[in-house]
């Protein structure tokens, strides 16, 4: 699915209205299907709407008029005045035939004995300033009585690009959004305060959302499929990834244990001689062979048996490391670079086309230094970009991001994927993908995708062998 920009959004409505679609019809629409939502998810109960004087305080006076013909007892806590709104929102919020009262900290405590309902319609995606001093208290209130919160398109005091707080938010059980989601529905910290994500047609058609030119996505089967054998395959034509072992023996068997599980044919893992014991016993299925020279690790590389390479996991910064990165750029294969080799990427002048680099936080502040203040889709984006190849800026909301521009949003995970080691299972599936064919971008996306899905299987508190003997689901 698409992911709008706050820009987009506003430009998918623009076009509708182009279109002789009224804004007022979207409204309803909007408002229509976040009552409906509320009415799904809870019995009848007292709501307070919070509702603003723009479009999205616009949504809540139209979501609390269908909830009043429906029985609910329903209030609108107006944050400012009818003749401050614009003339389209003016024209529905007369519509609305219940009670409007001044915001009220007391009034939420009354609610709270009441066991009702919270629906935040007060800024929306429109936000682009800090809150309000009272507004912001009245949000740490609603935090404080842990009414349960519905909010309309985002929760307010939320920024729907960055996912940063300006400078609080409500903790929201529910929010629906419209058309289609939003950067900070899946980006931390927001992410925390979303709830249940709901995402509403209003009517606004696809031919006007793929106008607005949407370059976020989220992570899900459309992006990419993942390889499976068939009648005629054999290991070879699944692909041969060459692991580059270090040593630092564990994180080089991780990673060649998962690109064996992800589907690779062949996996063989180079490394130093006096190591090869330790290597060569990890696995039955690998082959394991020694690798004292460069000469030695060209010609593993360059076999026409190998399609692809994973390097940098706990190998050690080095030159003899930078010596085996140049050989694999310019063997043109595609290849992962994890850990220690991330700091070599830039010194290749962004022609690393065949490429995906896999840092994580900490890695990429020490790589780009400059983007650090920059929201996290933003700094894969650039990053991809400066590298000439594909970034994957790990974390609990993962960037998959395409030096086109393109990016994906990996929404589901697991906390459980932050243990030692996961970093090296991730890159060897990534190796798997790409030495089965799939481009480097699709080949990220794929990779994330079922790193995440065997981090669920894996359990709350899995270790990296867990997640590789999830990968079999």
């Amino acid at each position: 699915m698409e992911i709008l920009t706050k820009r987009q959004s506003r430009e998918a409505d623009k076009i509708m209205y182009a279109k002789n679609v009224p804004e007022t019809t979207l409204i309803e629409n909007a408002g229509f299907a976040l009552a409906c939502a509320i009415e799904r998810q809870y019995d009848k109960r007292p709501v307070l709407v919070l509702c603003g004087t723009g479009s999205n305080g616009a949504d809540g006076f139209a979501a609390a008029q269908v909830l009043f013909k429906h029985g609910w007892p329903v209030q609108i806590a107006l944050f400012g005045n009818i003749a401050a709104m614009s003339d389209t929102v003016k024209t529905i919020a007369v519509r609305f035939k219940g009670p409007i009262v001044s915001p009220s900290l007391k009034s939420l405590d009354r609610l709270k004995s009441l066991n009702g309902l919270i629906v935040d319609a007060l800024f929306g995606t429109g936000l682009n300033r800090p809150l309000t001093a009272d507004i912001a208290d009245f949000i740490n209130k609603i935090n404080e009585t842990e009414l349960p919160c519905v909010a309309a398109d985002i929760p307010s005091g939320i920024d729907a690009d960055t996912g940063f707080f300006l400078p609080t938010a409500p903790f929201c059980a529910m929010t629906v959004t419209f058309c289609r989601p939003k950067p900070a529905h899946f980006l931390y910290p927001a992410k925390e305060r979303i709830g249940r994500l709901v995402v509403a047609d209003i009517g606004i058609d696809d031919d006007a959302v793929a106008e607005t030119k949407p370059y976020l996505f989220t992570n899900d089967e459309n992006l990419s499929v993942l390889p499976r054998p068939e009648f005629s395959s054999h290991k070879y034509s699944r692909g041969a990834v060459l692991i580059c072992g270090g040593t630092m023996t564990g994180a080089g068997r991780l990673a060649a244990d998962a690109a064996a599980r992800a589907g690779a044919g062949l996996v063989k893992v180079a490394c130093p001689p006096e190591l090869l014991s330790f290597y060569a016993l990890s696995s039955k299925s690998q082959l394991t062979f020694p690798v004292d020279t460069t000469e030695d690790f060209e010609k593993a590389v360059l076999d026409k048996k190998t399609s692809a390479v994973a390097i940098g996991m706990g190998f050690g910064v080095s030159q003899k490391l930078k010596d085996f990165l140049d050989i694999i750029v310019r063997s043109g294969k595609p290849f992962v670079a994890d850990a220690d080799a991330l700091g070599f990427l830039k010194s290749y002048g962004g022609t690393l086309a065949r490429t995906v680099a896999t840092p994580h936080a900490g890695e990429f502040v020490r790589m780009f230094p400059e983007l650090k203040a920059f929201p996290k889709t933003e700094q894969a984006i650039r990053a991809a970009r400066e590298l000439g190849c594909v970034v994957i800026l790990k974390g609990a909301d993962t960037v998959i991001a395409d030096p086109s521009g393109k990016a994906a949003i990996n929404h589901e995970t697991s906390f459980g994927l932050s243990t030692a080691g996961s970093g090296d299972v991730l890159s060897g599936i990534t190796a798997a993908m790409l030495a089965q064919g799939l481009p480097p971008f699709e080949a990220a996306c794929a990779a994330v995708r079922l790193h995440s899905k065997a981090g669920v299987a894996a359990g709350e508190r899995p270790v990296a062998e867990d997640i590789i003997a999830a990968l079999r689901s």
